[in-house]
């Protein structure tokens, strides 16, 4: 086990990170690193990572934030406030996969009223959209 880096450390270079030529792979270790560390204070930045990126996929990268997050404590709240800022694809989708675990809503907001705001928001992009339409359909 590697020394754990400080919390404050690990935060800026979440917020700073930028793909160097498409290549994503040092997100990845940030993203174990954060996970790793299981700190409430590492939620919001995971979820901005997403925001940042909404027309984005990360090449699977991104995926690793879902998994992380769904491992931690309390991120549902952090997720709906980042839902309503800037939704991207996963973030709806782990709307979705809290749904299918028998929660209902999030801080009293019912959490298919959320995916119905995104599906409704002709703010947010088209493909996000229809996700969320797909979601509630199934």
């Amino acid at each position: 086990m590697r020394d754990m880096r400080d919390i404050s450390d690990i935060i800026r270079d979440l917020d700073e990170f930028k793909p160097v030529n498409d290549d994503w792979s040092a997100l990845d270790l940030l993203i174990d690193e954060a996970i790793e560390a299981n700190s409430p204070q590492l939620i919001t930045p995971l979820l901005s990572i997403l925001e940042r990126n909404q027309s984005h996929d990360g090449f699977g990268v991104f995926w690793s934030i879902v998994h992380g997050l769904e491992s931690m404590d309390g991120y549902e709240a952090e997720l709906k406030n980042s839902v309503l800022r800037k939704p991207h694809e996963l973030s709806v989708v782990m709307l979705n996969r809290l749904v299918n675990s028998s929660v209902s809503d999030i801080a009293g907001t019912p959490i298919n009223a959320l995916i119905e705001q995104v599906a409704m928001d002709v703010n947010v992009p088209e493909d996000i959209r229809e996700t969320a339409k797909d979601l509630l359909d199934d």
